[in-house]
């Protein structure tokens, strides 16, 4: 007799468990109020100690350190990291015055000509005490005069004609005192404008700040520039992280290679070949820095206006400053300027990588050599785009400040240029600011030497207005400086990385 049961037409997939099943089986838990909600209980604690035993099972060792740091340990090293920052950036400041400085004022035509004034200047200072010493000898008391008459003189009142003449005043014994013609007075310039002998040296800039203002004027807006740089690096790696996550695409900060030259070594950090999708991942970064760049342009704008004005001039704090500013958001007339200057590096930098692999064939990881020469001239080419739109950013950031009733009457260490705009300000500076050309006697050989014939004279007197290509430089040498630093450390390091792991 078959002891298999028939299947229940309602249950079809249900098969009933045999004798042996059912003996295996947990009694069934006794009926009633109180046995029931005991029952209950006990199962819940049967589910947590099976849960817990499954979560003591599973290994993390491949994601947390086993030495993982507490939480002195932390603070340890983030206050180290918080060191070393303020110190770069106090060793950086007096460049970064100097240049911003530099691409704030208004060249003149003086400043080439400053050291030829000041050696006229003393010429004539010379010229002028020898005429008084002259006088003063004349107007001695106890000398006799042999070539004058007993008589009394005759005088016959007369107008003095008009014109420029010498001024002459009698001595007690009617001699007539002689003196040089004394040029009006000159109009006293202000303590707090700096005399730039250059307008594209930056050490002769440090050189008149340290000279006019002290250590002060060297390191002003140094704690507005640490500020700025943290938040600029932290709220960009946030704004980043969400937008990657938004788009289910991994963080171009997080994603490095194991190159120990890898592309985030010369690239900010930032690395779009290890994406799924490096286009994607290239907008997010653009992006992140763009967000990052006008949430920030009131800090900016306020660091600006510390260093250009003197150290005397209050207020000095940074929510000082801020509040002093007419709004905390970003100016339309300065939009586009801010905008391209906060992400055409990031684009430049971040599209690197991408363009040297797809288009030229150029691996970080089997051509490291050419790689990293590549990324340097490609930063090169950064620096070169990037200088001119930050000269002009910083003429409008001042602008901005001047808008307020209060600001009107801003002082500032130099003469700041006018702000027209993005094209307007580069056209300004290029043909209406001051002049170029040749100056000196040595600049005049030059234009001699490099002249032909008849075309000597014409060169060496050939005048133009407007400062050219190098008045939207100035200050070029520390970009070029802090290049050459950054990819000096990166090349070093990744080198003695390498030879570690032999």
């Amino acid at each position: 007799m078959s002891t298999q049961r028939e299947p229940n037409p309602l249950r079809p997939y249900y098969i009933p468990p045999s004798a042996l099943q059912a003996a295996d089986l947990p009694p069934k838990a006794p009926s009633g109020p109180n046995l029931s909600s005991k029952y209950a209980s006990t199962s819940t604690n049967s589910f947590g100690s099976s849960a817990r035993n499954i979560l003591a099972d599973m290994d993390y060792s491949d994601y947390i350190a086993e030495d993982s740091p507490g939480p002195k340990t932390f603070m340890k090293i983030l206050l180290k990291q918080a060191l070393w920052k303020y110190t770069s950036v106090f060793l950086a400041q007096p460049f970064e015055v100097a240049k911003i400085v530099l691409q704030a004022h208004v060249a003149t035509m003086k400043q080439r000509n400053i050291a030829k004034d000041s050696h006229t200047n003393d010429g004539k200072r010379r010229h002028a005490e020898f005429f008084d010493q002259l006088g003063s000898s004349d107007s001695d008391l106890d000398s006799p005069s042999y070539f004058t008459s007993s008589a009394p003189l005759a005088h016959t009142p007369t107008r003095p004609p008009r014109g420029r003449r010498r001024r002459a005043s009698s001595s007690s014994n009617g001699i007539p005192r002689v003196h040089p013609p004394q040029s009006p007075p000159s109009k006293p310039s202000s303590t707090h404008l700096l005399d730039l002998k250059s307008s594209t040296s930056v050490i002769a800039a440090l050189s008149t700040i340290w000279n006019t203002e002290g250590a002060w004027g060297v390191w002003k807006g140094t704690n507005s520039t640490y500020v700025y740089t943290i938040l600029l690096s932290t709220v960009t790696s946030f704004i980043r992280s969400l937008l990657s996550a938004i788009l289910a695409l991994p963080d171009p900060g997080l994603s490095f290679t194991s190159s120990p030259i890898g592309p985030a070594s010369y690239t900010g950090g930032l690395d779009v070949l290890s994406s799924p999708s490096p286009l994607g991942s290239l907008a997010v970064a653009v992006s992140a820095a763009g967000i990052a760049g006008i949430i920030l342009v009131p800090l900016d704008i306020a660091r600006t206006k510390l260093i250009l004005t003197p150290s005397s001039h209050p207020p000095r704090s940074i929510m000082g400053t801020l509040k002093t500013l007419p709004s905390w958001t970003l100016p339309f007339s300065l939009a586009p300027t801010a905008l391209l200057h906060a992400t055409l590096p990031t684009f430049l930098s971040a599209s690197t990588p991408l363009f040297l692999k797809s288009r030229m064939g150029i691996d970080p990881l089997l051509t490291p050599n050419l790689y990293a020469i590549a990324t340097f001239c490609s930063q090169v080419v950064e620096l070169v785009v990037k200088w001119p739109i930050e000269t002009v950013l910083r003429r409008g950031q001042l602008q901005v400040a001047r808008s307020t009733p209060q600001g009107k009457n801003l002082r500032t260490v130099v003469e700041v240029g006018p702000y027209k705009g993005l094209f307007g300000t580069v056209t300004s500076i290029m043909y209406e600011e001051g002049e170029r050309g040749p100056r000196t006697a040595a600049d005049m050989a030059k234009a001699v030497k490099s002249a032909p014939g008849s075309k000597v004279a014409k060169a060496s007197q050939q005048r133009k207005k407007g400062q050219g290509i190098e008045g939207l430089y100035r200050g070029w040498r520390v970009g070029m400086w802090g290049l050459i630093g950054v990819w000096g450390a990166a090349t070093l390091g990744g080198v003695s990385g390498r030879d570690a792991e032999f």
